[in-house]
């Protein structure tokens, strides 16, 4: 093969392709092929945080599921974490492990402000390194963060283990790397309206998590649409009030069915702990039951216990029941759904 030079190379691709056609050995065109692949594909995800995508100022109210799963490691749903949409603002209920991979799937690379429904680990575990990667992304003004009493607590705690990193990371990139996208205004609140900017309202209700307390959820509303989102609780007389006539709910489930079916297979430490978790959370027909009596039109399922891997069948058979309950639209949700209101 002869050497082939180029006068000029218009992107960084052609200067790869450049190099490699100007090599005498034949199999290098294979290779420069799958090196463009590689390069372009490097280059998009690297870019990702300055081509952030854009949300349509008049878009409507949308919730994307971002963690469906519980604290126990799962291939396909990360730990306790949702997105909502409205218009062009957008906000993270919970930040819990593995969903941060979700979130970069959506193409966005901030948000407008964080929830947190209430501080068990599966919540908040992965918020640092969303604020490292927010960062890197070109962030550079602090980040709102809303919740319950305990939230100044937890998430300072929780940053002040990135302290060193922070350091490092601006020692290396000097003004390039913001300290104030690593920053946060935190905000303790007590239930009642927490956020009310351009056109979105979010309301603050308690749940009942015990003993994980203060627990709460919240009800966002926009263009006359309404999402509430329930954190981890027990059925809860509020949850009905609150999500009275809602678009979406998205509410925490519990199997006391699969539970038992799945007694004879554990050691009775977990037997017993599996039946903890039960008295905890919602169970399917009481799921059912607040999306009946709040008359809700799409009730969507998360935080499921135990944690199934996403399957129809078995999806189909963690819900047996709920239809005869509650005759509206009932979504067994999965790792990055979108549900529109």
């Amino acid at each position: 093969m002869k050497n082939r030079s180029f006068e000029r190379t218009e992107t960084f691709q052609d200067e790869i392709l450049c190099f490699y056609i100007n090599q005498d050995e034949a199999p290098c065109f294979l290779s420069c092929v799958i090196v463009i692949i590689f390069m372009s594909l490097l280059v998009r995800f690297l870019r990702r945080g300055g081509q952030s995508r854009r949300l349509h100022p008049e878009g409507n109210l949308e919730v994307v599921l971002l963690g469906t799963g519980t604290p126990l490691p799962n291939k396909t749903r990360a730990c306790a974490s949702t997105l909502v949409l409205a218009g062009a603002k957008s906000f993270l209920i919970d930040t819990g492990r593995g969903f941060l991979n979700n979130f970069a799937s959506t193409g966005m690379a901030d948000v407008t402000a964080v929830f947190f429904t209430h501080y068990h680990s599966d919540h908040f575990g992965e918020f640092g390194e969303f604020m490292v990667t927010r960062t890197l992304w070109g962030a550079s003004e602090p980040l709102t963060v809303i919740g319950p009493p305990g939230a100044k607590k937890t998430i300072t705690n929780l940053l002040d283990a990135y302290s060193l990193d922070n350091s490092y990371r601006k020692a290396h990139h000097g003004s390039k790397w913001s300290e104030k996208g690593m920053a946060v205004d935190i905000q303790e609140h007590i239930p009642g309206v927490v956020y009310d900017e351009g056109g979105v309202t979010v309301s603050m209700f308690t749940v009942d998590h015990d003993p994980a307390s203060p627990a709460v959820g919240y009800r966002f509303t926009y263009k006359n649409r309404v999402v509430v989102i329930s954190g981890d609780t027990k059925k809860v007389q509020a949850m009905v009030e609150m999500a009275d006539g809602a678009d979406i709910l998205v509410h925490d489930v519990a199997s006391a069915r699969i539970v038992d079916l799945i007694q004879g297979f554990l050691d009775p430490r977990w037997g017993e702990i599996a039946r903890d978790v039960l008295r905890y959370h919602a169970l399917t027909h009481e799921v059912a039951e607040i999306a009946r009596d709040a008359k809700v039109k799409k009730l969507v399922l998360t935080h499921f216990t135990p944690a199934f891997f996403s399957n129809r069948l078995l999806g189909a058979f963690f819900t047996r029941g709920m239809h005869k309950i509650f005759k509206g639209k009932i979504i067994v949700g999965r790792d990055k759904m979108r549900v529109s209101s």
